[in-house]
């Protein structure tokens, strides 16, 4: 279903369920070249047990600007403000792929009231270390081709007109959702057209070119409390030894893989990735 949104401290945010017993919020942070509406799915599986928070990081979504500006200490700034002023003093993170870096940022800045990473399909350390150095294309053309593809779909903004065509299309389907989806065909259509209702921002390219001055491993390492990782079984970005290198980063208390899986969980499988987000970890 759709929800209304609201902007608060020039954050766009939706927010929906109950209060938590323990006083939580899970914080739902979206991936490159994305809006807060790629979570709607994942809402609608949340909302009946938990409070959930679902929001345009500045400069995506449609808080995007025409020049595209963008800065992670910036975003995080933004967002701990939006924390405050909505009176969300303890959260749970959950972010997709490389707003891996946003989340650590905000977890640094808030050991206390972030509880928690869950990181999906963030375990992006080759393709972390490929942006800053295009040349290791040469070594991996699959992921260079991946993380190529990651990019050049997050900048341009589509129609929802034609967002609605691709999805009427199986062929169209196929062409244009292979580097993301490990199915493009059995995604439902109104899911599909809702989640990237609001993609595409120029603050993507601006990422691209200053990939180089993001200190990704620095950014990570500095986070202090625990972290969850949530990874497609057909991710073509994150391979075993990414989990692993990420494990020797970050302290690590679970990986969950999700079967028949790619890069985007939220749209593929809203309701397992919503399942293992709240779910306690085993003793």
């Amino acid at each position: 279903m759709r929800y209304p949104t609201r902007t608060e401290g020039g954050i766009r945010y939706l927010d929906a369920g109950p209060e938590s017993p323990t006083g939580v919020t899970h914080l739902l942070v979206h991936g490159l070249g994305g809006s807060l509406e790629q979570w709607t799915a994942v809402v609608d599986e949340l909302r009946p047990t938990t409070r959930v928070v679902a929001i345009d990081i500045p400069g995506f979504g449609h808080s995007r600007t025409r020049r595209g500006h963008f800065a992670v200490p910036d975003a995080v700034r933004d967002i701990s403000g939006f924390l405050d002023a909505r009176g969300i003093d303890r959260c749970v993170v959950v972010s997709h792929s490389i707003s891996c870096v946003v989340a650590a940022g905000l977890a640094a800045a808030r050991p206390a009231g972030v509880t928690k990473l869950v990181l999906v399909s963030g375990a992006l350390v080759r393709a972390s270390e490929l942006a800053q150095h295009p040349g290791l294309a040469l070594r991996d053309p699959a992921l260079g081709l991946a993380v190529a593809a990651q990019f050049a779909a997050g900048v341009v903004p589509v129609p929802r007109v034609l967002l609605t065509a691709l999805a009427a299309s199986r062929l169209l389907r196929t062409a244009t959702l292979w580097p993301f989806v490990a199915s493009p065909t059995g995604v439902p259509t109104e899911h599909l057209v809702e989640a990237l209702s609001g993609s595409g921002s120029l603050a993507v390219l601006r990422i691209l070119l200053s990939a180089h001055s993001i200190d990704h491993h620095r950014l990570l390492a500095a986070v202090e409390q625990p972290v969850e990782l949530v990874v497609g079984d057909r991710d073509r970005l994150i391979s075993p030894s990414d989990v692993a290198r990420l494990r020797a980063i970050m302290r690590v208390t679970r990986v969950s893989v999700i079967p028949d899986c790619g890069h985007w969980p939220w749209l593929e499988n809203p309701a397992e990735l919503a399942a293992l987000i709240t779910s306690p970890e085993r003793a």
